[in-house]
């Protein structure tokens, strides 16, 4: 059935009708149109600004990614600044150092002047948060030791840092490089 047949069947209900229901049914459907019109604006403008409100949304959004990006960028630059900073007197130790070796110099003053240099770049990285792990006599720990043997002895209990072969390192609280041991095995009696 298609559109004409409907206005043709909705005339043949309508001539059964008085004039006044007539108009007083064809000012409903008006009615009825119009109402329908003004919500279909009104969704259109809803629509439009929700359009509106999600393209200023994506654009703020692209701009803190990119603002984020040259953040990250200018941290990652700057990083080793605070560290660096932190070892200027260690390195300015070693410039004194280095000036004051002649070729004449006394063996212990040169002994010396390493050994100032050397704890004033241990204090310097100690200060950034560098730790040592060189400790021995302890438990062996995997998260804090790598083996590279292992003595057998009676005289340690068993899996106990004999000999500390190489430091290890810890930067605030994170192991940056495990220490290489020698750690103890008990002896076949």
């Amino acid at each position: 059935m298609d559109f004409s047949d409907k206005e043709e069947k909705g005339n043949k209900s309508m001539e059964g009708m008085d004039e006044n229901s007539q108009l007083s049914l064809k000012n409903k459907t008006t009615e009825n149109e119009q109402n329908q019109s003004d919500e279909i604006h009104k969704n259109k403008e809803k629509l439009e600004e929700s359009e509106k409100q999600y393209l200023r949304l994506l654009a703020d959004y692209q701009n803190l990614q990119k603002r984020t990006a040259q953040e990250k960028e200018e941290l990652y630059k700057y990083a080793a600044q605070k560290t660096i900073e932190v070892l200027l007197p260690a390195l300015d130790t070693f410039d004194y150092a280095k000036q004051a070796v002649k070729p004449d110099s006394k063996p212990e003053k040169i002994m010396e002047d390493f050994n100032l240099v050397f704890e004033m770049l241990l204090k310097c990285l100690k200060d950034v948060g560098l730790g040592t792990i060189e400790e021995t006599g302890i438990p062996f720990d995997p998260f804090y030791h790598e083996v590279l043997n292992q003595v057998q002895t009676n005289e340690l209990p068993n899996h106990t840092v004999m000999q500390v072969l190489k430091k290890g390192y810890i930067l605030n609280k994170k192991v940056i490089r495990p220490a290489l041991i020698s750690v103890s095995v008990k002896q076949d009696e």
